[in-house]
């Protein structure tokens, strides 16, 4: 027990604090976010989409994720099968509004079209559909491997998301990797993924649930950016890289806002070093538990 203590003391005075190991992380996350560049492939993929796919206006696309926040790519029902996938049994339409014109005549008999109003119609999101692959199938990126790092993440996580009440689904996430609900405090992460992805997404998810549960006021875009750069940072302190998929995501959702990182910093700053210390007792904790059975 004595070795133990010295060792711990030891290393909180030579090595760094938690607190300076997290903004470590996050000047690396900055850096990689604000250097990071789709492939040519990747742009070359998401070029070929934007042509496949319906031009929505800004307000669909809200209105859109309003009902289904996973959403990536939007369509009807007849342009899904245009492409060669179909919308899979069981799948809910998401309503979008589509201009309703009438054909009026002036007072010199000319014919025009006028807006009279809107109509709602259904499309489906590409997460709901099945079949032919596209373009943007050659460029999803995800993280393999499975590692005994990830394995104790989820572990602390798990217990974390326990003692605050918040259950975890591991199943079918809707086309998502993971998702929380604020509404019923639960948390579910795609039962596809590997443990490494797992592991990355349930910390994501976590943040969400203990930052974003009565957050009305954020935008979507900072809560994304602060929950994923939270997880990078966290796994990256335990050992877990997650660079390569987490730097893609916070660009993805910086993209209104190139300096959002830096807006965001402080806050990811604070709920990183707070959730590693809750994972760092958890772990004294087991430790001093397998002392006592050794």
């Amino acid at each position: 027990m004595a070795d133990r203590q010295t060792k711990r003391k030891k290393w909180k005075k030579d090595g760094p604090t938690v607190q300076e190991k997290v903004e470590e992380l996050v000047s690396v996350l900055e850096e990689g976010v604000l250097n990071f560049n789709y492939s040519p492939e990747e742009f070359k993929a998401l070029l070929e989409m934007k042509a496949l796919m319906p031009n929505y206006s800004f307000r669909n696309i809200i209105v859109a994720k309003a009902q289904y926040p996973n959403a990536s790519f939007i369509a009807s029902f007849k342009r899904w099968n245009e492409l060669g996938r179909q919308v899979r049994k069981g799948e809910k339409s998401i309503r979008i509004f589509k201009p309703n014109f009438k054909k009026v005549e002036d007072e010199n008999g000319e014919v025009d079209s006028k807006l009279v109003g809107f109509l709602t119609v259904p499309v489906f999101a590409y997460e709901q559909t099945e079949g032919e692959p596209l373009p943007i199938d050659r460029v999803k990126i995800t993280l393999e491997g499975d590692s005994d790092e990830a394995r104790e993440i989820i572990e602390y996580a798990e217990q974390i998301a326990a003692k605050d009440n918040c259950p975890i689904t591991y199943g079918n996430a809707d086309g998502a990797n993971g998702y929380y609900v604020p509404a019923y405090h639960s948390i579910t992460v795609s039962d596809t993924l590997s443990i490494n992805h797992r592991c990355k997404t349930l910390v994501h998810e976590l943040v969400h649930s203990k930052v974003h549960r009565y957050d009305k006021t954020s935008s979507r875009s900072e809560k994304e950016v602060v929950a994923e750069g939270t997880a990078f940072v966290v796994c990256s302190f335990f050992g877990l890289d997650t660079s390569d998929y987490s730097f893609r995501y916070v660009k993805s959702w910086s993209k209104e806002d190139e300096n959002s990182l830096l807006k965001y910093g402080a806050q990811i700053c604070d709920i990183s070093g707070r959730i590693i210390n809750e994972f760092k007792q958890l772990m004294e904790v087991k430790n001093e538990q397998v002392l006592q059975t050794a």
